[in-house]
């Protein structure tokens, strides 16, 4: 019996088709088919596919004349005699046990379709980066299987349209009719939605099965300089047909959220200007209409840089939108080689920033870390090195480092956890600014002069900026941990000095809110003035830390710059976070955050108290995340082990369905009434003009029945 039938359009891929068939053929599960589809490529691909072929049984070859992947699969599809069929592309890759992890547990659940999710192979470099984009989980149910009405306004949004990360039940796909569209490009789009659509039951795997090659030049996908209108066809027939079969409705937020990310994206990637212009104008007059991108506030859409970008689109000439569409479409970052330090930075003996490293047990770490801060070129600095108890050799690096550094400070403490030591360093800190280093990391050897000498320019409370993460030991734990490599770049902008609580609303829409005590410079007096510190004894503390900084702080800014340096390495608590612990540590976390809205009345500032309970349900998510792989009996003994009080409200919170939304009410009605004008000359360019209808028999009886008694 076959389990599985692949079928891979292949075009010209000679290159690639032997990674491709080599990965399929050491799959862990045997009982499958793989059908190559040759879309009339004119390499070696055919003669390389023979050879497969005759090497194994399960391979076999159709011909078909240049007519693109979509036919292809058409075509594979009709020969397919596997229980369930996947669609691979010829130039990627996959993990030896995807097949038979998605085949067992779409068996398990009974699923029509069954999910997974892909990391990105950077051709050129060689990286490996998870994807969230394929599948973000934070809008599935946790409990598979699940229907399509579970997460109706999310189901375009969280599942992305390829076809290569998603099993069908191939009956499922026969029954429902359904078929990839005869397109040069964007040909898996309707088929992926109509049948994540129609599905009654589907399930998922969150994991990187697939390796999508990117960086590769002779991938249709990375074309973009002739003229086409493909993505618009595949909405548009999308739309009509969930119209046809009267689910629109249910999902057209999702559709229309989708609609506008996708010609957003198609429109960015234009590089020829009479091509775009010629796109902008349809996009205009008719595509966003159409695809039920008009009529809707702010509110409506997820991504609110989409809907900054729709307004933009809307209101500026198609000229400065050209010139403007680089920098947009690709938030840069501050490149520090080129930066140059607004003012002299004047030695006067005063220390401009307290460096404070708490340590632990890192010798192995430990001197990378602190010659980082000592190589930097700001000089009037103190470096405060926390000893929180440590058992291993840190102490005596630490002894030999102060020995031969004057600005080097040790406070030697008992073990009190990373809260406890990093307040330790507040308490004698001298410096104007304070930045926090963990004793595992690095920084950049500019970091503190373009961090200084930036919040000094602006006189600000606090700084942020992103970082890089590293992996330890090599590819084991960058396997595991590979959604790090850009956990922390955040892509939308955020431009200019702001209040914090402005900062912190616009990074809970974008859901780029990523607190990281280290990835923030704060102006000493401001935390002193407000007596902030970190809550001790807790894990994720930089959580109400950081929060507590921006509901006070009156001028922060953020710059895409990367100055800091994260190691990802076992036994970290980033990779160590897991189970009832983890769980029950957020939940304490919940707790800080009410009693904060408390203590500076959030409420009565409507945005940031709608942004604080987005964040607070996501908090509440993670939560809840940590426990959902243990049994009913080992989260209620943890829960048993704790106070009553404690435990019962722990319990009462996991059980919650919170479902916050980040919709705000509308902040611009001039952004609102620009939407409605473009509502309404669409839809009188888009309008037939009325025509007579043709009478009736009876009508026409009728008349002419008139017509003789006028006579007569």
């Amino acid at each position: 019996m076959i389990k599985v039938s692949v079928v891979i359009p292949v075009y010209n891929t000679e290159k690639y088709i032997e990674q491709c068939l080599e990965s399929l053929m050491n799959q862990t599960l045997k009982e499958i088919e793989i059908i190559c589809v040759d879309d009339g490529s004119k390499d070696r691909s055919v003669e390389l596919i023979h050879d497969f072929c005759k090497k194994d049984g399960r391979i076999s070859l159709l011909l078909q004349e240049n007519s693109y992947a979509g036919v292809a699969r058409n075509n594979g599809l009709k020969h397919a005699k596997g229980k369930y069929v996947i669609f691979l592309d010829s130039d990627d890759f996959f993990e030896p046990d995807m097949l038979l992890s998605m085949y067992e547990k779409a068996e398990k659940d009974r699923a029509q379709i069954c999910l997974c999710s892909g990391r990105t192979f950077n051709e050129k470099t060689g990286e490996y980066i998870k994807a969230r984009h394929y599948l973000n989980t934070d809008f599935l149910p946790q409990e598979t299987p699940f229907s399509p009405m579970d997460i109706n306004r999310r189901i375009f949004n969280a599942i992305s349209p390829a076809p290569w990360s998603k099993l069908f039940r191939k009956d499922f796909v026969e029954k429902q009719g359904i078929a990839f569209q005869p397109l040069k490009k964007t040909n898996d789009l309707f088929f992926v939605y109509t049948s994540l659509a129609c599905a009654e039951r589907i399930t998922y795997i969150d994991m990187p099965f697939v390796n999508y090659r990117i960086e590769n030049s002779s991938s249709l996908q990375g074309t973009t300089a002739e003229l086409s209108t493909d993505f618009y066809n595949a909405l548009f027939a999308l739309k009509k047909e969930l119209q046809r079969r009267k689910l629109f409705t249910r999902y057209e937020q999702s559709f229309a959220n989708r609609a506008l990310s996708t010609c957003l994206y198609v429109l960015n990637r234009i590089t020829d200007q009479e091509n775009y212009e010629t796109v902008l104008k349809l996009l205009r007059d008719s595509f966003f209409y159409n695809l039920s991108v008009l009529g809707h506030s702010r509110g409506y859409f997820y991504n609110k840089s989409d809907y900054d970008k729709l307004i933009s689109v809307l209101e500026c000439n198609s000229e400065e939108l050209w010139n403007s569409q680089f920098t947009d479409s690709d938030i840069k970052a501050t490149d520090l080689k080129n930066w140059e330090c607004p003012f002299e930075i004047v030695d006067d003996g005063k220390i401009k920033v307290s460096v404070i490293i708490p340590v632990y047990n890192v010798e192995k770490y430990l001197r990378e870390c602190i010659d980082s801060v000592i190589n930097n070129t700001l000089t009037d600095i103190e470096i405060i090195c926390v000893d929180d108890g440590s058992t291993d050799n840190s102490s005596q690096i630490l002894k030999e480092y102060a020995h031969k550094e004057s600005r080097i400070v040790v406070i030697h403490k008992e073990n009190g956890g990373l809260s406890s030591a990093r307040n330790a360093g507040m308490d004698v800190a001298q410096g104007e600014y304070i930045l926090f280093l963990d004793s595992d990391d690095y920084i950049e050897p500019r970091a503190l002069e373009y961090l200084y000498a930036e919040s000094k320019k602006d006189n600000l409370d606090q700084m942020f900026f992103g970082a890089k993460s590293f992996y330890d030991h090599g590819n084991g734990i960058k396997n595991k941990y590979n959604n790090y490599d850009s956990y922390y770049t955040r892509k939308a902008a955020y431009d200019g000095v702001m209040t914090g609580r402005k900062m912190f609303a616009i990074m809970s829409e974008n859901a780029e809110y990523k607190p990281s005590a280290c990835l923030q410079i704060n102006k000493r007096v401001f935390l002193n003035e407000n007596k902030i510190r970190f809550i001790e004894g807790i894990i994720y503390e930089d959580n109400p830390f950081t929060l507590e900084c921006l509901s006070l702080s009156q001028r922060v800014r953020y710059e895409n710059i990367n100055l800091y340096n994260r190691r990802l390495r076992e036994n970290s608590i980033i990779t160590t976070s897991s189970g009832a612990i983890s769980s029950f540590n957020y939940y304490v976390i919940v707790k800080a955050f009410e009693k904060l809205a408390l203590k500076y009345n959030f409420n009565s500032d409507k945005v940031f108290y709608r942004a604080f309970l987005l964040q607070l349900e996501r908090v509440y998510k993670s939560s809840r995340n940590f426990v959902k792989d243990l049994s009913n009996n080992e989260l209620l003994d943890y829960i048993c082990a704790l106070d009553e009080d404690t435990g019962t409200d722990y319990f009462v919170m996991l059980s919650r369905n919170w479902n916050v939304t980040a919709e705000t009410e509308n902040k611009d009605i001039a952004e609102k009434a620009l939407m409605d004008r473009h509502f309404e000359r669409c839809r009188k360019l888009n309008s037939a003009p009325l025509q007579k209808s043709k009478p009736s028999f009876a009508q026409r009886l009728k008349r002419k029945a008139k017509a003789i008694v006028k006579i007569s």
